[in-house]
Order: C-alpha cells, then sequence, then structure tokens
C-alpha cells in the first residue's frame, strides 16, 4: 500500500514539474482578462449599440481569453473622466470624444476657420488626414491607441429653449457646449458658453440654468431634450465622430492575434454603427416635429451670406489663439485638400 501511495505522489510531483516548466509550445489554458468598457450615450442609442457590438464580437472572437463589458449612460465613468482614466490605465478600453482630451493634449482637437461641406467632405477630412494625426498624437503623448471612429450624428446643432433665427437671437442664452469650437462658434452668435456634462442638460434646461445646448440631432431625442426645449436651429453644416479608445501599454501587452481581434471589432462597430446613424437621421428629424419641435437649418445660401461671415473668423481666431498659427492654417489646408474637385 505504501508503495502504491509513493508511486502516486511521484507521478503527481513530476507532472506537477512538467507543467510548471512547460516552454511556450505547450497548450495551456489562459485566465480571460475581464474588461471594463465605459461609454457615455443611453441605452438603445446607436453608439450604445455599436459598443454593445464591439464588447461581444471581441470576446467571442478571443474565444473567451477577452471578456467585454459594456457599461453605458456614464455608469462606469462621466465623459470628463475618460481620458484620465484611460491614459492612466486605470480603464482600458471606452467611448471617447476627441474634444474631451484637450485638457492632457490641447491640439488634438484641431479646427480652423473653414468648414466642410458634406458628409462625405467630412469623412474625408476627419477619417483621413486629420484622423490621421490625432491617432499618432494621442499615442505619442497620451498612452492612447485610437481603435475606430464611431459616426455619433450626422447633423448636430442647437437645442434652445427659445427661437432663434437670426444673427442676435441667442443674444444672452447660457448654452451647453463641448469642446472650444463650439464656445467660439456660440459666442459669435452672442450665446453664453457654458461646460456641463450631458447628463446633466435635461434639469438645467427644465430649471432655466441653461437656455440651450449643442449636441447631435439623436442626442436631443434618445435624451428627451425635447421635453423641455422646443426649437432647434442648425446653423452650419456639423457632423461628429466619437471613437472607440484603448490604453496603449495596456493593448500592446496583448498578444498579436488578440490585437488584431479588437482592431477588427472597431472597424465592424464603425460600420454598422454608421448604417444605423445615417437610417436613423430621417426618422429623428420626424420625431423632433411630431414632439412639437421647431427646426430651423440654415440654408448654404444663407450661411454664406450671414452666418458664414461670423462663425467662421471667430473659429479661426479662437483656432490660432489654442493651437498656433501653423496648426490652425494646416487644418484649413486639410479642408482644402480634402474638398471636392
Amino acid at each position: 500500500m505504501r508503495k502504491v501511495v509513493f508511486k502516486v505522489a511521484l507521478i503527481v510531483a513530476v507532472l506537477s514539474l512538467v507543467l510548471a516548466t512547460a516552454g511556450p509550445g505547450v497548450a495551456r489554458a489562459e485566465e480571460p482578462q475581464k474588461i471594463q468598457v465605459a461609454s457615455q450615450m443611453p441605452v438603445g442609442h446607436p453608439i450604445t449599440q455599436a459598443m454593445d457590438l464591439f464588447c461581444k464580437t471581441v470576446t467571442e472572437k478571443s474565444k473567451g481569453r477577452l471578456e467585454l463589458q459594456s457599461f453605458p449612460a456614464g455608469q462606469l465613468l462621466t465623459d470628463k473622466e475618460v481620458p484620465k482614466a484611460i491614459s492612466t490605465g486605470t480603464t482600458k478600453m471606452a467611448q471617447t470624444y476627441f474634444a474631451w482630451w484637450i485638457g492632457l493634449v490641447p491640439e488634438v482637437f484641431s479646427y480652423g476657420g473653414k468648414s466642410y461641406d458634406n458628409l462625405d467632405h467630412y469623412f474625408r477630412l476627419y477619417r483621413g488626414p486629420l484622423y490621421d494625426y490625432q491617432k499618432k498624437l494621442l499615442a505619442e503623448k497620451a498612452n492612447c491607441v485610437v481603435i475606430a471612429p464611431i459616426l455619433y450624428a450626422v447633423r448636430a446643432g442647437y437645442i434652445l429653449t427659445n427661437p432663434v433665427r437670426l444673427p442676435g437671437d441667442m443674444k444672452g442664452m447660457k448654452i451647453r457646449i463641448s469642446s472650444k469650437a463650439l464656445a467660439a462658434e456660440t459666442m459669435a452668435l452672442g450665446g453664453v458658453p457654458t461646460v456641463m456634462s450631458s447628463a446633466d442638460v435635461y434639469m438645467a434646461l427644465q430649471r432655466g440654468t441653461i437656455q440651450g445646448a449643442h449636441s447631435g440631432l439623436g442626442s436631443f431625442y434618445a435624451r428627451k431634450w425635447y421635453e423641455v426645449a422646443k426649437h432647434v436651429f442648425l446653423p452650419r453644416y456639423l457632423t461628429t465622430d466619437f471613437q472607440i479608445v484603448a490604453n496603449k501599454p495596456w493593448l500592446d501587452s496583448l498578444p498579436q492575434d488578440l490585437q488584431q481581434i479588437i482592431m477588427e471589432a472597431g472597424k465592424e462597430a464603425s460600420d454598422a454603427c454608421t448604417k444605423m446613424i445615417l437610417a436613423m437621421e430621417d426618422k429623428i428629424m420626424a420625431g423632433l416635429k411630431a414632439k412639437g419641435v421647431d427646426i430651423y437649418e440654415v440654408s448654404t445660401e444663407e450661411y454664406n451670406k450671414t452666418f458664414g461671415p461670423l462663425i467662421e473668423p471667430a473659429l479661426k481666431a479662437a483656432a490660432v489663439k489654442e493651437l498656433g498659427q501653423p496648426l490652425a492654417d494646416q487644418y484649413d489646408a486639410w479642408v482644402e485638400e480634402t474638398r471636392a474637385k
């Protein structure tokens, strides 16, 4: 009996030693990494659906080596908290917006005085030379890898408690904005820019703390801001991308196959979000009107004659002050380079 016990113990010890010293060629089960992925939009919004798809795709294609869990609607982090959390690595992946990073990397949200013409022009610019510049900058200065752009809104503008039709109509109105570029535009229109998390806008509009907010049409509808503000003003063609990002040291530490899975899942989520946003745009406009919202869209002729001469010099002056003349000029050059001939 003692010999049997001794032999069993010897076999167990040998097997333990073999497993402990096994080389890379020996297959061993990997402990799954459980990653919480932060995003900001409400449940049901295309951005949230895209982030859910991203998490699901990575989890499935990695065969459970990475388990991604989506946390929408600011449950995990507020929009202001995302840049520091990603840069320091306390959060590994998130949905973000380049404008939120200006506190860490001011030049990442570059702009100038010129505006793009339409959605195709926007894609050529913001997913072309400007996007390449922004990705490189965040990687070098903020430990951040941009995985993919995700379309947030085809059209963005102001939702207001009072109508705005002409320059000066916005005078004195406190307007929630999300970037310094929008602050410059708002001031050019006579408004008073106010920095505020999107999660606080509904209550602020309801209480009269602010009289308007700038965002995408989808947010006006999904967040039900139309219940407390009944006027939409679209002074120029303005489209917005959000981004899926990751902490660079963490992403770089992953095996190449997992990095590839993440990047491919990002492209899949990006394509899906673009399709959803485009399909929803007309429905959102109709939905807002059905809720009693008055929508005023400035025509190209009116913009060139009335609003452009106010907005574009203000944007250029703000860009030069914030970013310097060379970068502001470079942005305007990129706008022209990507304009349809």
